[in-house]
C-alpha cells in the first residue's frame, strides 16, 4: 500500500471515529430501529389546527319510551329480556302516559292490608308501592291514589284501580290516562284545584263519565 493511501485511510478512521463518538453516525447493530430527534422548523402555520372530538351521540327520548301494559305483556309472553329503561322508574312531578284499568279482587293488597277505594296496583319498577299517584284521564282529574297493590298482569306503565263493583270494572276497560308521581315532602298537601279540571267526586261516577265520553265521541 502506498504512503499516500495509508494516509488517507488513517484520516477516514479518524473522522469515522469523530462521528460516532458525537452521535452524529449510528454503526448500525442487528434490526434495532433509531428514532432521530424531531426536527424544528419555524414557519407560519398555513392552516389553522384541527380540534378533534368524540362524536356526541343523541338519542331520540321516545325509543325508550316506557313500555305499555300490552307491550310488557308481549315481552313476557315472547320470553324478552326487556330493556331496563322501558321500566324505568317515574321521577316525582313527570307526567307519565298510562293505561288505566279497574279490579274488584277482595282480600288483602301487597303490602299486606284490605283492599279499598282510594288505592291501586302498580308495576313496583314504575310506580314504588307506599307512594302516592294523582291520575287525569284527558283533561279530568280522577284523583290521588296509594300505590298499595300489585298484580300479576299489572306491568309496564299502568294503574289498576281498586272499585267494589265488578261491573263497573268491567264497564270501564281499558282506557289512556296520565299519572304524576307525587313527591314525598309534598305527600301531605292536598292536590291544588285546577280550574280547566273536571273532578270525578267517586269512583262510581267514573263509569257513567266513560259512557258519556263514548257517546259524544261516537260517529253520527
Amino acid at each position: 500500500m502506498k504512503r499516500g493511501d495509508v494516509v488517507l485511510l488513517a484520516v477516514a478512521m479518524v473522522i469515522a471515529i469523530i462521528f460516532i463518538g458525537t452521535g452524529a453516525a449510528r454503526l448500525p447493530v442487528g434490526r434495532a430501529a433509531y428514532v432521530h430527534a424531531p426536527v424544528l422548523v419555524y414557519a407560519e402555520p398555513l392552516l389553522d389546527p384541527l380540534v378533534v372530538t368524540a362524536k356526541k351521540v343523541v338519542r331520540d327520548g321516545g325509543q325508550y319510551h316506557r313500555a305499555s301494559a300490552l307491550e310488557a305483556l308481549r315481552m313476557r309472553a315472547a320470553g324478552i329480556l326487556p330493556d331496563p329503561r322501558r321500566f324505568a322508574r317515574a321521577q316525582p312531578g313527570e307526567e307519565v302516559p298510562i293505561t288505566l284499568t279497574q279490579y274488584c279482587l277482595k282480600g288483602t293488597t301487597k303490602r299486606g292490608r284490605f283492599v279499598r277505594p282510594g288505592i291501586v296496583a302498580a308495576d313496583p319498577r314504575i310506580f314504588p308501592l307506599a307512594r302516592y299517584v294523582e291520575v287525569f284521564m284527558g283533561k279530568r282529574y280522577l284523583g290521588r291514589y296509594l300505590v298499595d297493590d300489585t298484580g300479576g298482569n299489572v306491568i309496564g306503565a299502568t294503574l289498576d284501580i281498586w272499585t267494589p263493583s265488578c261491573s263497573q270494572a268491567s264497564r270501564f276497560g281499558r282506557q289512556r290516562g296520565k299519572a304524576v308521581l307525587v313527591a314525598k315532602e309534598e305527600e301531605h298537601l292536598l292536590p291544588q284545584a285546577l280550574v280547566e279540571l273536571d273532578r270525578i267526586p267517586n269512583l262510581s261516577a267514573v263509569a257513567e263519565m266513560i259512557d258519556g265520553m263514548a257517546k259524544k265521541d261516537a260517529p253520527r
